[in-house]
Parts: structure tokens; sequence; C-alpha cells
């Protein structure tokens, strides 16, 4: 029986970082262009506040009840002004199905790259099988001491150096957000081909500007 294995080599390796990084990007876009991450941040905090708010139970807690009540109220109205933008509401669909699009690329190569072909030579039939080996090999004095957590979830087995495909994914996935947040979206920015940053709404702005009004 001759088997034929597909497997995922360092080319295929970068251009999964490669995507990732073009999918945070779009997502950047977005967010400087309508400020979709001011958004998420609020949700983030009022749900944070109102489970703090639900568990006060001790002395010192209750102290501060009053306090977070008035900066619960103050988010809850800013993100309540945002979400009156229709084109925001766009944009927070459309950053969300990018995040899945993001997770769908990393499956699809996953499963694409880690199953092999088996042909059967005598009954000429073919069929797939589970493909346990390394993404890839990289120096042994490069990993160190990360050796085990890239080799995951064969350690024991892997020589150091091997990369498996899911601590592969896990920092493609976390290292394309820096990249494109940290390195290339301020490059872009700086050349004039990222949208500018929105600036965040500002509740006593907005009452000025409507007592003008």
């Amino acid at each position: 029986m001759a088997v034929a294995v597909a497997s995922m080599s360092a080319p295929a390796a970068l251009a999964v970082f490669a995507i990732f990084v073009a999918l945070d990007l779009s997502r950047l876009a977005i967010s400087r262009a309508h400020g979709t991450d001011e958004v998420w941040t609020l949700q983030q905090d009022i749900r944070a506040l109102r489970a703090s708010l639900a568990t006060a139970t001790s002395p010192r807690s209750l102290a501060f009840t009053e306090r977070r009540e008035r900066l619960l109220e103050h988010k809850e109205r800013r993100l309540a002004h945002r979400q009156t933008d229709p084109a925001l509401r766009r944009a927070l669909f459309v950053s969300h199905y990018v995040s899945v699009a993001k997770a769908l690329v990393g499956c699809a190569f996953a499963f694409a790259m880690k199953t092999r072909e088996v042909h059967d030579d005598v009954e000429g039939a073919s069929s797939f099988a589970f493909d346990s080996r390394p993404v890839f090999f990289v120096r042994r004095s490069t990993v160190r001491l990360l050796g085990r957590f890239l080799a995951f979830p064969h350690a024991l087995e892997w020589e150091a150096g091997a990369v498996g495909l899911v601590p592969w994914l896990a920092l493609s996935a976390s290292a394309s957000v820096a990249a494109a947040r940290g390195v290339l979206g301020p490059i872009l920015a700086a050349a004039g081909a990222m949208p500018r940053e929105r600036e965040p709404f500002d509740e006593r702005v907005s009452e000025k500007r409507k007592k003008r009004a």
C-alpha cells in the first residue's frame, strides 16, 4: 500500500498567517472608520459593571455601588447613542463575520493540511486518514523552553523543534492581531492607506451641540 501525504510546508503555514493578518487589518480599518472597538469595549464594561453590582455584598463593595451605578448609566447612554448610527450597525455586522471568517480559515487549513489520502494499490480504492505529523520544523535553539508547547499534543513523541498544527494556528491568530494593529496598521495609516480613526463619542460635547441647535 502506497501513501501520498499532503503535509503543511513552511510556505503554506506562512500563508495562514498572511490571511489572518489581512483579515485583522480589515477589522482594524472598519474600527477606525466606524468606532466598532469602542462599542465592543462599552459592551464588555457594561457586562462587567452589571455583574459587579449583582454580586456586591461586602461593605466595601456596597460603598462603591452608587459610583458604579452612575458609571453604568453613563456607559449605557454612550452605547445607546452609538447604536443609533445605521452605518455603525452595519460595520459591527461585517466585523463580526470577519472574525467568523478567520475561524473558518483556520478550520479549513487544519482539515486540508492534516488529512492524508491513502491509496490502496491492490484494490485501487482511496480513503482519508488523519495525519499526526509536525507541520514543519525549526531549529532547536530557537524554541528552547517553548519546544513542548509548539509540539502540543505530541510533546513527548516529537523531537525538539517540531511545530504542531494547533500551536501554529493559535500563535498565528494572536500574532496577526499584534502585527495588524501594532505594526502594519500604523504604517498604512501614516501612508494614507488606512481610514482615519474615528473620535470617541463624548457625551458632554454632544449635549453642547444639542443646546446650540
